[in-house]
This record gives structure tokens, C-alpha cells and sequence, in this order.
């Protein structure tokens, strides 16, 4: 059995990490920390009551080395900008160890991008080439399998990667990119904000930075780097999933073509599920798949995904992606159907 530790257990990343991997037939969660509790873990995340015995353990500096030292994978379910500073030392203390930081702050490899994206300068750009960005599906696998180090992609960069990455691969892009993604209330973290609180939510449905979202820049990345995409978040009035609708110029390419994109990359993908209709976000709440439909028109395909934001969109992805680094089963912990409702 592997020994896992998640740095950060009382948010909503650390708690669906602990959710999935408490039935993971190949790892023990041997701690989950947090800065401000002792308590039982059940206490902050009552569904888990009655599946695991654990207990906060109290965070410092000194506990996360020596957790590092004492564990095969180390989590950090921590907000952006804490990992950039936290994770250094770990790499150093524990170098059997691998690790997954889901938070932003390795995914992208040029510094400059974490002022312009992320409002802060890393404090350790010399570390950005040292993580491999983890997203299976889209030509990586062998990259994640010999990694130490993944950077957990962002929710919305997921979700919108996977709806657009079958078109660029095919070399079918043919101009600007226009993408809606919706998300859930979770995706902005456990910890209360004006935008984000219920009364201010509930009935609610806005835009939120346009052009602007941190993610942008990871799916012009994946895109091939010269990709022209218009992306703007929503935020909507539930708490998990996200759902996307892309409008891609495909030029004179057939519909043969345009759907053909998309089964030559994804049609043995156990985590893919290619729907003939678009896909609605309850089917694929609470697991790790993605559901999608293309619907080729006149000079343009529409693309719909659905994804929970939580599952494949954060924990999932990460546990995914550890699957790979550790030689197990791509798919351990992760195979379980959502409730439907």
C-alpha cells in the first residue's frame, strides 16, 4: 500500500482527495493537516464519519518534511500562492517522495505569468520546469509516468483542454476560439466570500474576469501556444460541476472530420464518454468522468462538456495523475458511477 499525506484537509480539494482515496485499493491516507485543527477529520467533513479514523495534524514546517519523509505521495490541497513557498523544501526533504500540488502554482513554466495571471511574483521560478503538467488524456501519460513532480491542472483549463484538444491536434482550428465555461459554487473554495456566499449566489447567474481567468493561459498553452481563445467563466447557482460550450472555427472541414477528431483521440478513453446528445452536468457529478458532444455546423463545431469540478476537474485528476507516477492502475479509486440527481 502506498502511504499518501494531503497538505491542506479541510478545504474542498483536501476533502475530495480524502473521499476517493479512502476506497483507493492501493493507498493508505496516513495524515491529512491543516493549521488550525486537531480535531477529527470527521468533525470538518461529516459525510466521512464512519470511513476513516483520522485526525488533523497540526502543520508546521518541521511536520511537513518529516510527513514528506514518511510517505510515497504528498498532496497539497492548498489555495495559490501557498505551495509556491511550501513546496521547495518538501522536494528537498523527502526526495523518494512524489507529488502533486493542485493549486496554480506550477502549472505554467514562464515566471512572468504568475504577475500577470496570478498577481504575485514566484519565489521559486528556477522549480517551474521541474513540474510536468498532468492532464492524461491529452498526450502526456508517458511524461506523467516518469515525473516526481505534477502540477494538477486548473478546473476550468480541464474542462476546456478536453472539449477543444481533439480539434488543435487535428490541425482543424481555423481562427478565434469562443469558450463559456460554467462553474459550480466549490470551485472558489470553502472559505465564505461575497461572491461566492448562497444568499449572494442562490437565484444568481453572472460572468466573472473575462478574458481575464487565471486558467486562460494553461489552454492556450495545451492549444499549441499561438491558440486565439476567448474565455469567459460563470458563475452559477450550484455547488459542483462545470459546463462548458465551445464554438470553434473549423474552416471547410467535413462533419466526417470534426467527429473524427474527437474518437481518434478519446474513443478508448475510460474517462471520456462521447455522448450523441450534449451532455447535462448531474450525470457526471461526483466521478471522474467527462461527458461530451460535438456537434459539427456550417464552418464551426460546437463542443459541450461536463465535468464535476472536484472529481476530474481537481481531486480525481490528481489521484489520476498519481495512479501514473506510482505505477498503478490509471483508473484505481476512480471507477464509481455519480448519484444521477
Amino acid at each position: 500500500m502506498l502511504r499518501a499525506t494531503i497538505l491542506g484537509g479541510t478545504g474542498y480539494g483536501g476533502m475530495e482527495l480524502l473521499r476517493l482515496l479512502i476506497g483507493h485499493p492501493g493507498v493508505e491516507v496516513v495524515a491529512t493537516t491543516s493549521r488550525s485543527r486537531d480535531d477529527r477529520v470527521a468533525d470538518a467533513h461529516p459525510h466521512l464519519a464512519g470511513y476513516t479514523d483520522l485526525r488533523f495534524t497540526k502543520e508546521t514546517e518541521a511536520v511537513r518534511a518529516q510527513l514528506a519523509r514518511e510517505s510515497d505521495v504528498v498532496f497539497f490541497a492548498k489555495p495559490h500562492g501557498v505551495a509556491a513557498s511550501e513546496l521547495p523544501p518538501v522536494l528537498e526533504a523527502a526526495p523518494d517522495a512524489k507529488i502533486v500540488d493542485l493549486s496554480g502554482d506550477f502549472r505554467l513554466p514562464d515566471p512572468t505569468a504568475y504577475d500577470a495571471w496570478y498577481g504575485y511574483t514566484h519565489p521559486h521560478p528556477e522549480l517551474l520546469a521541474a513540474s510536468e503538467y498532468g492532464l492524461p488524456e491529452c498526450g502526456q501519460r508517458e511524461a506523467i509516468r516518469a515525473s516526481r513532480f505534477v502540477a494538477n491542472p486548473g478546473c476550468h483549463a480541464i474542462a476546456s483542454i478536453l472539449a477543444l484538444w481533439p480539434l488543435a491536434r487535428a490541425n482543424l482550428l481555423r481562427g478565434r476560439v469562443s469558450v463559456a465555461s460554467v462553474t459550480g459554487s466549490s470551485g472558489s473554495g470553502a472559505q465564505a466570500k461575497a461572491g461566492t456566499h448562497h444568499p449572494e449566489r442562490f437565484s444568481n447567474y453572472k460572468a466573472y474576469r473575462p478574458l481575464r481567468h487565471q486558467h486562460l493561459p494553461e489552454v492556450i498553452r495545451a492549444l499549441g501556444g499561438d491558440a486565439r481563445v476567448d474565455f469567459v467563466p460563470h458563475s452559477a447557482p450550484f455547488a459542483r460541476g462545470i459546463h462548458v460550450t465551445a464554438f470553434a472555427p473549423v474552416g471547410d472541414a467535413s462533419a466526417e472530420q470534426v467527429q473524427a477528431a474527437f474518437t481518434d483521440v478519446y474513443a478508448d478513453e475510460r474517462f471520456v464518454r462521447l455522448r450523441a446528445t450534449p451532455p447535462e452536468l448531474r450525470a457526471s457529478v461526483g466521478t471522474n468522468m467527462v461527458d461530451l458532444n460535438v456537434t459539427p455546423g456550417d464552418g464551426v463545431a460546437i463542443v459541450t462538456l461536463a465535468i464535476d469540478n472536484l472529481g476530474k476537474g481537481m481531486a480525481g485528476s490528481a489521484i489520476q495523475n498519481m495512479n501514473l507516477m506510482c505505477g498503478l492502475e490509471e483508473t484505481a479509486g476512480l471507477e464509481r458511477p455519480g448519484a444521477g440527481l
